[in-house]
């Protein structure tokens, strides 16, 4: 009897340590901790993972972000930066030579000649007058004047420029230019070719080109430029064509 009880407790912790080796093996083949249960002092031995078995890392996840808030549709809009303010050009006190044409201006070989050779029986108002136009009109108030007269001594006297520049009052120039055409269109019409405007506009803040018989068969033009409170007369006697009297008038503009 004593034997037989031996021998059943020996076969009963035999089935009991099969069976906790078998759990072990299948729980570390997994790759997960396996709880021993224990019959008396039993020692697991340490089990090592295969590579093949190792269970595949997974990838850390970036960090989670909050949705973006949506911008208040009742807040008000930022105001926009302040606008860079460019500095005006100081006004204009008197007529310099600079702002008159220069000789380049005018075409190759001119050259300036010197202020007492300067005359003024070419001007707009004396021109008006010799055409037998009336003498009524608006009298601009001045403030300083520049006279000039280009000539290229190859030429013939056709080749001479008149230019005469007034700084006016403020407002002056545009009325007096106002008043030019007003007064154009009243010239006597008997001549073979009378005072009149053939252009405007072609130049600075406004401009004039009156054409007019100078009675000998020959036709003089002149273009009358405003560029604010300052008005040009630029006379030519047998003038070139218009777009050449409309390019010297563009010249005169930027001098000015």
């Amino acid at each position: 009897m004593t034997e037989v009880r031996a021998r059943a407790r020996r076969r009963t912790v035999g089935q009991t340590v099969a069976v906790a080796g078998i759990a072990v093996v299948s729980m570390v083949a997994g790759g997960v901790a396996v709880a021993q249960v224990r019959q008396g002092p039993v020692t697991t031995p340490a089990a090592t993972s295969s590579p093949s078995a190792s269970r595949p890392s997974v990838p850390s996840l970036p960090p989670s972000t909050s949705p973006t808030t949506p911008a208040d549709s009742s807040s008000k809009p930022a105001a926009p930066p302040p606008a860079t303010t460019k500095s005006s050009p100081p006004p204009i006190t008197e007529i310099t030579s600079a702002m008159m044409l220069q000789p380049q201006d005018v075409g190759s070989g001119f050259t300036v000649l010197p202020p007492s050779d300067y005359h003024g029986d070419w001007i707009f108002e004396a021109g008006a007058n010799s055409q037998g136009c009336s003498v009524d009109g608006f009298r601009p108030k001045m403030v300083s004047q520049r006279w000039r007269s280009l000539r290229n001594d190859d030429e013939q006297d056709s080749m001479y420029v008149e230019q005469r520049t007034v700084l006016y009052l403020k407002g002056h120039a545009a009325k007096y230019l106002q008043d030019i055409r007003r007064r154009i269109p009243d010239c006597p019409q008997d001549r073979s070719s009378p005072m009149e405007i053939t252009a405007e506009g072609f130049a600075g803040d406004d401009a004039l080109m009156v054409a007019s018989d100078n009675g000998d068969g020959s036709i003089s033009k002149r273009v009358l430029v405003r560029k604010g409170d300052v008005l040009t007369d630029i006379w030519r006697k047998k003038a070139p064509s218009d777009s050449a009297m409309r390019e010297l008038a563009r010249k005169a503009a930027a001098r000015l």
